[in-house]
């Protein structure tokens, strides 16, 4: 008989809870959808962020290899003739000191 009568005070407190429950599982629920929303949220911006970076580095290697081709020495000495600049002859060049900047013609 004791066992009926806890079983029945059991179901009692129970539905007094239930209404609780349900409130703090609708609560729960959407704070999981909340979180899931955010993490996937921050996921596409690593996402599209990495995107970004890998076009930045690709343009930084075309312009890179575009760098190259206008410093090279043929490029130059032919600029040079085209616009018929004086040839500098680089047996010539004495530097002055250590600094690259500072040289002198014989």
């Amino acid at each position: 008989m004791s066992y009926k009568i806890n079983k029945l005070s059991l179901w009692g407190n129970m539905k007094k809870f239930s209404h609780l429950f349900l409130i703090l599982t609708i609560v729960f629920w959407m704070a999981s959808l909340f979180l899931t929303n955010y993490s996937n949220a921050q996921n596409l911006q690593r996402s599209e962020l990495t995107k970004g970076i890998r076009q930045a580095e690709d343009e930084l290697r075309l312009l890179n290899a575009e760098i190259g081709t206008l410093q090279s020495i043929e490029r130059v000495e032919q600029e040079s003739q085209r616009l018929n600049l004086v040839k500098v002859d680089n047996a010539n060049i004495i530097y002055l000191s250590t600094a690259i900047d500072k040289v002198a013609l014989k």
